[in-house]
């Protein structure tokens, strides 16, 4: 069991760490997601306006929302099934009823996420990797749901990783109210100021508590003990030193916090980077350019005056207005100080250009070509040909979120459903062994479509030559085409025969087409007989054909 005392140490150090990203990300917050970010628990963003003389135009906040919602819709769309569980030994799927058995799995895990809060958590998390570069939730178990998400957002919380560069230690600090403290971790675990101020009625006067997860140090394999198992789930009222202990001490069988870098400079990078941080000198450009352009259309239709002694009262600059002068020299009165004639046309050009380098960044040509083909043709290899080159460079990234996020998302649903026996009993021949998980999302399919493009490549070339060299069909595989191109297109697993079945049902019909062929051919022989044996010697029939080729 963790003392408290490296609990606190652990957990101040990752902060240590966070600490050197809080004024990017504060920028990142401003010029990008106004209303995300939260900074040593300061709540002043709840309900306050965006402020808009620092964020003039708001077109990066457009794009991280496009990105967010091509993301969503791409990798994790609910109206569709977005992922499969599967086999690495493809052998094993030939087996009777091992693919029914695997898709009625996937049934079920979608059918308890969508029921779940879990899309959301996904849509903020995009938000939080398109703005910060690293997004963060947790899966708790739920009694009605079977699992639910509590979603955060930079500044709150910090992450640790292994020497393998995975996410496997969580902290952050909030805050609960003495009531909410009292019912959580129970009276007697709450520390004397905060007794104190329950048994004085003041339940709700906040207090700051920290929370850490981590691989515990006394992990004992097959023990359902708490002290023994896999993470250690720590809370403690920040401030207590170790003589006043925890206020919850909870083991935890797995890792439930997941927390996606959409890009890590080294393996053992703790923060990721996303696409704000690279957008963000185009970003604070295109504020600038378009303050530079107010002040020139201001400066136009009402610019700086001078005012001379003639002027009897106050200057009227309204419309229609009357100014008194008592002198009579020309020009005498009030004159613009100087005039200017801006290129309007010049900023809005340049306004555009910036526009368009913001959204190379957050792969806004490729989401939105996605997102608007919302007709049933709309095919993963239409999506590829939106432009190829974007999902290649997309690509890595989209990697990086498959194994970081979704996966152990999936993951936590799977351990949760098997836990309160929700998962039917496997086929004998594949229990035990370790289930794969294969993406079937919009984005994914268009990743693999390239495989099919070069398969149809090749039946194209066979077709050419099949003309002159009839005998090349021979070596095209029909089968095997089926079933990769139904691997790459993500089709459910039930629609294709196994090979055992097929080669069933062909020898059924092989053997249906012999007796055919037999019943047609019966007449026939039957008049052969006949024919036969009315025939008469000696008058050169074919009876007499064969008496004399069997030498009689």
């Amino acid at each position: 069991m963790e003392s408290k005392r490296k609990a606190i140490k652990r957990s101040g150090k990752l902060f240590d760490k966070l600490n050197k990203f809080i004024p990017a990300y504060k920028i990142l917050a401003q010029m990008v997601s106004p209303f995300r970010g939260m900074f040593d628990n300061d709540h002043s963003k709840v309900g306050a306006l965006i402020d808009h003389k620092q964020l003039i135009r708001s077109h990066a906040t457009h794009d991280v929302n496009i990105f967010a919602s091509g993301l969503n819709s791409g990798m994790t769309n609910k109206s569709s099934q977005w992922f499969r569980p599967t086999l690495d030994d493809k052998r094993m799927l030939e087996i009777p009823g091992v693919r029914s058995w695997l898709d009625d799995v996937k049934d079920q895990m979608h059918t308890v996420i969508n029921r779940s809060n879990l899309y959301d958590a996904f849509f903020s998390c995009y938000m939080e990797l398109g703005t910060f570069g690293t997004g963060c939730y947790i899966i708790l178990s739920d009694v009605d749901d079977v699992v639910r998400a509590r979603s955060f957002t930079a500044g709150e919380y910090m992450i640790g990783v292994n020497h393998k560069g995975k996410v496997d230690t969580f902290t952050r600090q909030f805050e609960m109210t003495v009531r909410q403290m009292v019912d959580q971790f129970g009276k007697g675990k709450c520390s004397n100021k905060v007794q104190a101020y329950y048994d004085q009625d003041n339940f709700d006067i906040e207090i700051k508590i920290n929370h850490l997860i981590q691989p515990n140090s006394g992990y004992v394999e097959g023990s359902d003990k708490v002290e023994d198992m896999l993470f250690s789930s720590l809370y403690w009222e920040t401030g207590t030193g170790e003589e006043e202990g925890f206020l919850d001490n909870r083991g935890l069988k797995i890792f439930r916090v997941v927390a996606p870098r959409w890009e890590v400079v080294t393996t053992d990078t703790d923060l990721g980077y996303g696409p704000s941080w690279h957008a963000l000198g185009s970003i604070k450009e295109m504020q600038k350019t378009a303050k530079d352009k107010l002040m020139a259309q201001e400066k136009l239709h009402n610019p700086p005056t001078l005012q001379d002694a003639s002027v009897d009262g106050h200057v009227n600059v309204l419309p229609g207005g009357t100014t008194k002068v008592t002198g009579s020299v020309p020009n005498s009165g009030v004159r613009p100080a100087y005039q200017i004639n801006p290129n309007l046309d010049s900023f809005i050009q340049l306004l555009n250009e910036e526009k368009d380098e913001i959204d190379k960044f957050f792969f806004v040509n490729l989401f939105l070509a996605m997102i608007n083909r919302q007709d049933t043709n709309k095919t993963a290899t239409e999506v590829n040909s939106i432009d190829q080159e974007k999902m290649m460079m997309i690509g890595p990234a989209l990697h990086r979120l498959d194994y970081e996020m979704h996966t152990p998302t999936l993951e936590i649903v799977y351990h949760d459903m098997n836990e309160r026996g929700m998962i039917p009993e496997p086929p004998p021949e594949i229990e035990g062994m370790d289930i794969k998980i294969e993406y079937t999302s919009i984005l994914a399919q268009a990743q693999q479509a390239i495989g099919i493009t070069k398969i149809e490549r090749v039946i194209g070339i066979g077709e050419r030559l099949v003309g002159w060299i009839p005998s090349v069909a021979d070596i095209i595989d029909a089968d095997q085409i089926m079933r990769e191109t139904s691997e790459m297109e993500g089709a459910p697993a039930k629609i294709l025969l196994t090979k055992v079945a097929l080669q069933k049902k062909r020898e059924a019909q092989a053997q249906q087409m012999q007796q055919q062929q037999q019943a047609e051919a019966l007449p026939g022989m039957a008049k052969a007989a006949k024919d036969s044996s009315e025939a008469e010697l000696g008058k050169g029939s074919a009876l007499d054909k064969i008496m004399e080729q069997s030498g009689n």
